[in-house]
């Protein structure tokens, strides 16, 4: 399908993206350029590996103004690698943190008393659109009902055709978002402000999962900037208690959105996962240490890429132990 209209960001070949790379000062020392063509071609596309461009600085003045003081392509190449890595480690331990949440919050409910029925259905009750009654027009219920053709839940939901889901099916039955939102109703039905810090911790994680899922760059933005959210005091504190991260790296660091992100999520399994599940993790996220770290003189004098790197490499090492187990804070 053609189109006549004229845009501003032309189709380019990979030999044409190589060249306008090379002609932003991007060099092929690391990656020959045809090799970049082939990677290009085949490996990942333009977009998304240059937008790993953005950590590295222009120069300012002179023959060479505006173009990237010392960025190869096989720079970009790395990041994309590590980034996707990243992705790799923070997906799976989004989903532990989903279920060890799940699992202490039937927990809470049990030492409240809940029968397990009232909370559940309090809960849908306030979220039926205004001015209807039947549960047919909730949006969770109709949320719900999208898994009725599901070879994994459609037997469990043709159980309770009215709807009257008891709290642990009803855990099994909705998104992860929208499990955060209802424990935002148990911590608001129960008092328990310690539940209201988790809903907002877990708000973070999901933040995160959501970009991990849809597979987004992570890595492509760690500048400081100003937050969506000011970072969770716990997280803050146990930050603090880490040797070599100051004070300044720790602010520095949390204020951009994706750093505090990943932090919020390593710190939030080390507390809640179970200890074997937390060692199994520890030992893959030390192969991803080894590995960010393989290219690490690449960006000799780039402090934003190189303290990013030394950051989450302390916060592993210090919430992820290979030697020995940290002890459970918040209960398994």
């Amino acid at each position: 399908m053609s189109n006549s209209t004229t845009h501003s960001k032309p189709w380019l070949t990979p030999r044409q993206q190589v060249e306008h790379l090379k002609g932003k000062g991007v060099r092929f020392s690391l990656f020959s350029k045809a090799d970049a063509e082939s990677y290009l071609a085949r490996n990942n596309n333009f977009f998304r590996l240059r937008s790993y461009r953005t950590s590295f600085p222009k120069v300012d003045e002179g023959a060479r103004a505006g173009e990237y003081a010392n960025l190869d392509f096989g720079m970009l190449v790395d990041l994309s690698i590590v980034d996707m890595l990243l992705r790799y480690e923070m997906l799976p331990m989004t989903l532990d943190i989903e279920h060890f949440s799940k699992v202490k919050l039937l927990g809470r409910l049990e030492e409240f008393g809940e029968d397990g029925y009232a909370i559940v259905a309090d809960y849908l009750a306030k979220q039926n659109k205004s001015g209807h009654d039947s549960l047919e027009d909730n949006l969770t219920i109709r949320e719900i009902k999208k898994g009725e053709s599901s070879p994994y839940i459609a037997s469990l939901l043709r159980k309770y055709p009215n709807y009257d889901y008891p709290v642990w099916v009803f855990l099994e039955l909705v998104s992860f978002g929208t499990f955060v939102h209802f424990l935002k109703h148990c911590s608001e039905a129960l008092s328990d402000k310690r539940m209201k810090d988790d809903f907002y911790l877990l708000q973070s994680v999901k933040s995160l999962r959501n970009a991990c899922a849809h597979n987004n760059c992570i890595l492509n933005d760690l500048s400081s900037g100003e937050p969506m959210y000011k970072v969770n005091n716990r997280v803050s504190q146990a930050l603090g208690a880490i040797g070599g991260i100051g004070e300044d790296m720790r602010k520095s660091k949390m204020r951009n959105d994706r750093i505090q992100q990943v932090t919020t999520t390593l710190y939030l399994h080390s507390r809640v996962a179970s200890s074997g599940v937390r060692s199994h993790r520890a030992k893959s996220l030390a192969a991803f240490k080894v590995r960010m770290n393989k290219n690490v003189d690449y960006y000799e004098g780039n402090f934003q890429v190189l303290s990013c790197f030394d950051f989450f490499g302390r916060v592993m090492d210090a919430w992820f132990s290979t030697d020995n187990d940290s002890v459970d804070l918040e209960g398994r």
